[in-house]
């Protein structure tokens, strides 16, 4: 605490971010039982990150779940990476639907999505707007852009590295702040918020 405290509180004290902070390795690692090792998709990646920025990460991951429940930021019927929320309380809120749905003599249809590499494929800008509009303060999103922009990886497998590759979008799989600003990210398909900082945000940034 007595060295990474300081350091954490001038990354926002003077809008910096490390630059190496941004580099990770990403070790390709084979799927077992795979017929055909040749095509991209018998291999999981795995990225590693800088363990440090992932200690000041789950800090402000965890400010800000806090903020989201304390002024409704997020929709009510969105459950993951949400505190006191499980997928246990999912299941019972979907059981609860549908037979209220019955009772009433309706006919429930499900759609069930699988967003495929949704936190590498998160848009920035689109990011940074929603967070903004739910009334995340901008020291927050301005923190988080520095951290996303001009990030590389390289490339480990079977004992070959390659040289550092530039990742032009998305969050880091494995960072603990990915799961909390999806939730933003995707908030449009819950519908409209409920609480009053919300609707006042909505009206200053969009």
């Amino acid at each position: 605490m007595p060295h990474l405290g300081p350091i954490y509180w001038v990354t926002f004290k003077l809008s910096v971010y490390p630059a190496s902070w941004k580099d990770s390795i990403t070790i390709v690692l084979r799927k077992p039982g795979k017929p055909n090792y040749t095509i991209p998709s018998a291999h999981q990646p795995i990225a590693l990150l800088n363990t440090v920025v992932k200690v000041l990460s789950a800090c402000i991951m965890e400010d800000l779940a806090r903020m989201a429940e304390l002024h409704s930021m997020l929709q009510d019927n969105h459950f993951g990476f949400r505190p006191g929320r499980t997928t246990t309380d999912s299941l019972h809120f979907v059981t609860k639907y549908v037979k209220d749905a019955w009772r009433r003599g309706e006919v429930v249809s499900t759609l069930f999505l699988d967003i495929k590499s949704a936190f590498p494929s998160i848009l920035l800008n689109w990011l940074t707007h929603d967070m903004r509009t739910r009334g995340v303060p901008q020291q927050y999103t301005d923190w988080i852009a520095s951290k996303v922009r001009g990030q590389h990886t390289t490339l480990s497998f079977n004992g070959y590295m390659s040289e550092p590759l530039a990742l032009i979008k998305g969050l880091d799989q494995g960072c603990p702040l990915s799961g909390i600003t999806f939730q933003f990210y995707k908030h449009r398909l819950g519908g409209p918020a409920r609480s009053k900082k919300w609707r006042r945000s909505c009206s200053l940034y969009g």
